[in-house]
């Protein structure tokens, strides 16, 4: 089962087709910016300080959202996801559902605007199409039951968009998260900690106050509240699951400094401990693990941790890994309160495509068109 785990993410789309450099990641994004940028030039009067004296517009001057603004509100819709996704208590909605849901917006945003489509609705379309693609299916009734106001409205959206969602994803719908790698890793962790002193995890579990259980439970909780912030950040684009769930455990190591993390990494997931060094290559967790690590033609960008490199080697490379993941997350400045609304959402407001604003009349307008021409048919 565990290396159908590795071939499955080494052969995944996820891999191929939307893990990226964070070069790769900010070019893009710029070019989605400016052919929406330019698109709503036509909505604006013309003037001439946007001409470059070629007849052609200075991409600087165009109205609408820089780049970054755009993200700022990607980045506080995902915060608002979260308090959604938190309201479903009955059932309770497992954390995969939400790594899920993330994961689309962010991949949505690579290639569409927020000055094009609201991230309000599209919210709420990636977690409804979420559910369904983590094997927890909800009804759209009970779904929209969650939704404070205007839910008839957002219920009409949300079915409509659907399929507009999956063609937009390319229909790559299956997302390997962090969580199970990070369940793996705290639980080799204790017993990586058991072989080593020799005696009962409760020896370290003292200075908190638990036992085995409850600190597993406790790392655990800790640790996919960590994943859960650190999903505002781009690091489900541009980085391996297992690999985010690796920083995340050495980010709890930090706390406790007793578990000895860095040294279970070192020794254990590297090997550079000799009585690891006759075993098979590290694996990162037991449960889930980057295949492209062991294999290293399939990994596309820096940091790969190439198995066939020394246990030495191989922590050098995972260490200067986590490092930068650390200064990512360290220089990220988060989301962790919700304001009525933010600068950019009200400059937003100023530059909203109104073709597809359903608010707009030129939507309404648009609409009764394609529902006249959908009556002919019939």
């Amino acid at each position: 089962m565990t290396v159908n785990c590795f071939q499955a993410y080494a052969t995944s789309t996820q891999l191929y087709n939307w893990h990226f450099s964070p070069s790769d990641l900010a070019n893009q994004r710029l070019d989605c910016n400016i052919a929406a940028r330019k698109k709503l030039s036509a909505q604006f009067p013309k003037d001439d300080k946007t001409a470059n004296g070629t007849g052609l517009q200075d991409t600087e001057n165009l109205p609408g959202l820089d780049p970054d603004e755009e993200l700022t509100i990607v980045k506080r819709y995902i915060f608002l996801m979260k308090a959604l996704f938190d309201k479903f208590r009955d059932p309770r909605l497992p954390d995969e559902v939400y790594g899920f849901a993330v994961t689309y917006l962010k991949r949505f945003y690579i290639s569409h605007s927020v000055m094009d489509f609201y991230p309000r609705e599209m919210m709420l379309t990636c977690l409804y199409v979420a559910c369904k693609a983590a094997d927890f299916p909800i009804g759209i009734q009970t779904f929209i039951s969650h939704i404070p106001r205007n839910q008839e409205r957002y219920s009409d959206f949300i079915l409509n968009s659907e399929l507009f969602l999956l063609e937009s994803l390319n229909y790559d719908l299956w997302v390997f998260t962090p969580y199970r790698p990070l369940i793996g890793l705290i639980i080799d962790l204790v017993a990586y900690q058991k072989r080593v002193r020799q005696k009962e995890i409760d020896s370290v579990a003292i200075e908190f106050g638990t036992g085995e259980t409850e600190l597993i439970s406790e790392l655990k909780c800790e640790g996919v509240d960590l994943i859960n912030l650190w999903y505002q950040t781009d690091l489900c684009l541009t980085v391996h699951p297992s690999q985010f769930a690796l920083a995340v455990l050495v980010e709890l190591g930090r706390t406790r400094p007793r578990l000895d993390v860095e040294v279970f990494v070192r020794d254990e997931v590297c090997g550079c401990d000799p009585v690891q060094r006759p075993k098979k290559s590290p694996m990162l967790s037991g449960h889930e693990s980057d295949e492209d690590d062991e294999k290293p033609s399939v990994n596309k960008y820096d940091g790969k941790v190439s198995a066939s490199s020394s246990p030495e080697e191989r922590w050098s490379q995972l260490s200067d890994r986590l490092d930068s993941i650390r200064e990512v997350v360290s220089q990220f400045n988060f989301v962790v309160e919700l304001e009525r609304m933010s600068t950019e959402e009200l400059k937003l407001e100023n530059f909203r495509n109104p073709l597809y604003n359903i608010d707009s009349e030129e939507y309404a307008a648009a609409k009764s068109r394609a529902d006249s021409l959908l009556a002919n048919l019939e």
